[in-house]
């Protein structure tokens, strides 16, 4: 016996009739599309799910469509809500998660399967279901390469690697145990032809093989896959490419896309009763950060914006900080955040004070999340190991580090294999000798506005919405210069 009845006298009340009758007709459609309509049962219905506002209200608007369906057939589809984890999201987003399944009543109900995907690992739903170690320290490893190479841009530190992954989680839930019919996106039309086209234009950039467009959206993955072994060996070096850097694509059925975009809005406002009263969502004071209800990355992208200013532009932290506070506020309201929530958001910068006290969350956050110190951030954001120690006498002198120049030379360019120095230098950075040597021989990505380049990776995000150029003061050059600031 499933949980439907329940739950749909629970829900009704928290939905205006405008969400009803778009439940209703966004039911008839899926009906249409379901390749079983005489064994509703059979049809296995994918959702991903990342944990923040509107993925909640996604699962929420899923689970009332599979209960229409139920109501007026008797029967109806499984439901499978798929999680990608990753060391960025803390303990407060599972604990929204599973408020989400017990006030739709999905715990224990054969019609819905709820599963978290770790890496490669999927597994599952538990409250408590501990994060493998390898899981962390790979996405430790992804923020310490990328950002080197990127020279700590903040989307490509924190999202080129995270983004790769939740595809790949995409794939894995879409073959697990059996494969699923349908897979549901609230993405428009669009925003679906645009992934498309991004994945042709990055396999183009990177020389990777574009799979036949028949084979739909095991294709897409394969297509992907390719740019994921490419980008990693770029980043990381042939022979630390590991199985989590690929895309899985060999799936057990290639599924339909269902688009749930033109039956209702996303915007919190519209439904905020069903997310904080029915669902009981919280917004964590890290989780909640800017543009994200689901991870703490973009706190720590403010962080690293922050001290950018005070190290390699001579500034001071704060006004570092406001420049991004000013860009992601921004990005708030294009997403059309509640002005409650960007208020709430902007008063944690406030002041200089409030600055301070982020300052310290931001900080105590990277060493729980990525075992990152402040003195590991701030060698990214130099990124002296790059093209043979470019910013390396820029980077010691800055810093005050009392280390030989020459020595570090001779250590990376494989002269010499000082262990000592090596281990000064893995504590000021965070990379093992073998991530900082292949640094020395890799170059940095050239910024946007440096023009067309031939680098691949500099053009990764050359399409990316979350972005603006902007004006700083440089206080070491004592002149305005223009910047590009990328985050969310």
């Amino acid at each position: 016996m499933n949980n439907l009845s329940t739950m749909m006298k629970e829900i009704q009340g928290y939905l205006s009739p405008a969400i009803i009758d778009s439940a209703q007709r966004c039911s008839d459609r899926l009906l249409a599309a379901l390749p079983d309509r005489q064994q509703l049962e059979n049809n296995r219905v994918l959702l991903a799910y990342g944990g923040g506002k509107d993925s909640s209200y996604m699962v929420a608007y899923v689970r009332y469509i599979q209960g229409i369906i139920w109501q007026q057939r008797g029967a109806t589809f499984r439901l499978r809500v798929s999680t990608n984890r990753h060391a960025a999201m803390n303990d407060s987003v599972m604990e929204n998660i599973n408020r989400v399944y017990q006030s739709l009543a999905m715990h224990d109900d054969p019609l819905a399967e709820c599963l978290v995907v770790d890496g490669l690992q999927i597994r599952p739903f538990a409250r408590h279901l501990p994060m493998p170690e390898a899981v962390r320290q790979q996405n430790r490893n992804d923020v310490l390469m990328n950002g080197h190479r990127f020279r700590a841009d903040a989307r490509s530190t924190f999202c080129n690697a995270c983004n790769l992954s939740m595809v790949n989680s995409f794939g894995l839930a879409a073959d697990y145990d059996g494969g699923v019919d349908v897979i549901i996106t609230g993405d428009s039309p669009q925003e679906q032809a645009a992934y498309v086209a991004w994945a042709r234009h990055l396999s183009r950039l990177f020389d990777a093989p574009v799979a036949d467009k028949s084979r739909g959206f095991s294709g897409f993955l394969q297509t992907l896959d390719g740019v994921a072994e490419r980008y990693f060996t770029d980043i990381n070096g042939a022979d630390q490419l590991t199985p989590a850097h690929r895309i899985t694509h060999q799936l057990a059925r290639d599924p339909l896309f269902f688009n749930i975009y033109q039956d209702t809005a996303y915007e919190a406002g519209a439904h905020w009763a069903l997310l904080s009263e029915f669902m009981r969502f919280r917004f964590d004071e890290l989780m909640f950060s800017f543009s994200e209800s689901d991870c703490g990355n973009p706190t720590l992208m403010a962080h690293l914006r922050g001290l950018r200013a005070e190290t390699l532009l001579q500034r001071n932290y704060a006004e570092g900080i406001r420049e991004y506070v000013r860009f992601a506020l921004g990005l708030m309201v294009k997403k059309d955040f509640p002005p409650h929530l960007i208020d709430e958001m902007a008063a944690r910068y406030q002041d200089d004070a409030a600055i301070q006290r982020q300052r310290q969350r931001a900080a105590t956050f990277a060493v729980e999340a990525f075992d990152l110190s402040e003195d590991q951030l701030i060698c990214m954001i130099y990124s002296p190991f790059l093209a043979h120690g470019q910013q390396l006498n820029h980077w010691l002198t800055r810093q005050q580090i009392a280390l030989d120049e020459a020595a570090i030379r001779d250590l990376l360019d494989q002269r010499s294999e000082d262990n000592a120095l090596a281990q000064q230098l893995t504590q000021l950075s965070g990379m093992t000798l073998a991530q900082m040597r292949h640094c020395w021989q890799s170059n940095p990505v050239s910024s946007l506005l440096d023009g067309k380049s031939a680098d691949p990776l500099s053009r990764v995000l050359r399409f990316d919405p979350h972005k603006a150029v902007i004006q700083v003061n440089h206080g070491e050059l004592n002149d305005t210069v223009t910047e590009v600031i990328f985050g969310r």
